[in-house]
């Protein structure tokens, strides 16, 4: 970001607590807050892996009655943030509690919404069309990907119209975010990467993003230093604390470049495909991300040089053009390593869906697409689709 461009700018984040073991001082945090009773909103695998337990523990120290709705689903369809808004009206709560991943989180950002103003689901997509604040909401990740615990968006999986939409909204962000690593240890390897993946794509979608600001490309070159460093670490040895702290630290960093500076083209390309295919959501975006890099790469030029010397890569022997592409190979020796698919021939897509999910993405994605450093038109937009869908040399 040159400063030559004067640009102004805005800056959210929510309170956050970090560090490891700092889930402990949620009941102190909660106290602020007056919670007498709480909704957890999670998954049936935290559930069965005892966090959801220890996290009970916490809330029965302070004194505080706690619900917990543990149906979230991996990829949370509308249906299911009306089965949980169901069930907190059923229930009763004051503050509500997402522990997970983002789907657990995206789903508690909507549900404190309906608890607080009414209406349906389908009200509440699009952008800016939240009245106001929900319930006061604490967004705790178990993950380190998704960077949902700082943002503005919640993101379900629209069946009918069979692709992903947003919610986006600055009343969506929370009032407070627990960040403990410890809790992202028994994260198995195919989870680490794709979480780790979705933290990434975040800060190089934040970098080059048109909403970019000299803030967020701080956060952001500094969360993919962080996570190119730790990433391969934490899916090679998942009690690698170190790794955990750092990638921890990079997905915050990415999720606050993403609530500030916003996706773009990888996300609104993967929207279709996810619901079509029910992949975890950093899979499915690095499906089409190397090749949309590709294609920006010659577009924003200075910044993919950078994203290649903080990542590691040497390129004072190369020419901008071939440092700017050694980023794009660094992503991908990364992407080959943490052994996660990155091309839609991988997952063995049918090409007769590209057509589709081209003019899906045109029709759905606007918001996603308008933020790019390039324009993408739904030629270019079938022709990554394309590229993708090919086999690997």
């Amino acid at each position: 970001m040159e400063f030559g461009q004067l640009k102004s700018f805005q800056f959210t984040v929510p309170q956050v607590v970090f560090g490891n073991g700092c889930l402990a001082q949620l009941g102190t945090k909660l106290r602020e807050l007056r919670a007498k009773k709480v909704l957890v909103l999670t998954d049936p695998g935290l559930t069965q892996a005892g966090v959801v337990d220890r996290l009970r523990a916490v809330l029965r120290n302070e004194g505080v009655e706690s619900e917990v709705f543990d149906r979230v689903e991996k990829e949370p369809s509308l249906e299911n943030v009306a089965e949980a808004h169901a069930f907190g009206l059923a229930r009763g709560a004051d503050v509500l509690i997402g522990l997970g991943g983002g789907s657990s989180m995206d789903v508690t950002k909507l549900v404190a919404v309906l608890l607080k103003h009414g209406g349906k689901t389908r009200d509440y997509l699009g952008i800016e069309k939240v009245p106001g604040r929900g319930l006061p909401t604490v967004l705790i990740p178990t993950t380190a990907g998704t960077g949902s615990e700082v943002s503005r968006y919640a993101i379900f999986d629209d069946r009918a119209a069979q692709t992903k939409l947003g919610v986006v909204s600055p009343y969506l962000v929370a009032d407070l975010a627990v960040v403990d690593p410890e809790l992202t240890v028994t994260m198995p390897p195919q989870i680490t990467a794709s979480t780790g993946v979705d933290a990434l794509i975040h800060a190089v979608e934040g970098y080059l993003a048109a909403n970019a600001t000299p803030l967020t490309d701080l956060l952001a070159l500094e969360a993919i230093r962080l996570i190119f460093e730790n990433l391969p670490k934490a899916f090679a040895d998942g009690d690698n604390l170190p790794a955990r702290y750092g990638m921890s630290y990079g997905s915050l960093l990415a999720g606050i470049v993403l609530n500030n500076a916003g996706a773009n083209a990888s996300h609104a390309l993967a929207y279709p495909i996810g619901s079509k295919y029910h992949l975890p959501h950093g899979v499915t975006c690095m499906l089409t991300f190397l090749e949309v890099m590709e294609c920006f790469a010659p577009a924003v030029v200075p910044k993919f040089v950078r994203m290649a010397q903080v990542m590691g890569a040497r390129t004072e022997n190369l020419s901008r053009r071939e440092a700017a592409l050694q980023a794009v190979s660094e992503m991908r020796k990364l992407a080959e390593y943490i052994e996660i698919p990155h091309r839609l021939s991988d997952i063995g897509m049918d090409r007769d869906l590209i057509e589709p999910f081209a003019k899906s993405v045109v029709a759905n994605q606007q918001r996603l697409l308008k933020n790019a450093p390039r324009k993408l038109t739904e030629k270019d937009i079938r022709a990554i689709y394309e590229r993708s869908c090919a086999k690997k040399p």
